[in-house]
């Protein structure tokens, strides 16, 4: 998630880019990853040449969210490995 919301904040001045959105998804054997392109539209301006050219779609704010939201999922993820790993020292302990 933060590969991807880094990769569409360096391309918000890039004209006709689509932001990408990371989607997960419980399956299995695990989670289920599956990256997005929007299909939203920039905003559209006239270039020097006089031409119509569609901007970024890409929103600082949002990219922001994304990014808060991406740091609490990895920390709850580093939470559950560190009390599985204390879990299974207490029960290696139990039958030690």
């Amino acid at each position: 998630m933060l590969d991807i919301s880094a990769h569409n904040t360096a391309n918000i001045n890039t004209d006709g880019y689509k932001k990408q959105r990371v989607n997960l998804s419980e399956g299995t054997n695990g989670v289920i990853v599956d990256i997005t392109e929007s299909t939203e539209r920039g905003l559209l301006y006239k270039n020097e040449k006089g031409d119509m050219v569609e901007t970024s779609n890409v929103s600082y704010p949002e990219e922001i969210a994304v990014q808060i939201n991406a740091k609490h999922l990895l920390l709850a993820n580093i939470a559950v490995i560190k009390r599985t790993d204390e879990a299974q020292e207490s029960l290696m302990d139990i039958i030690a």
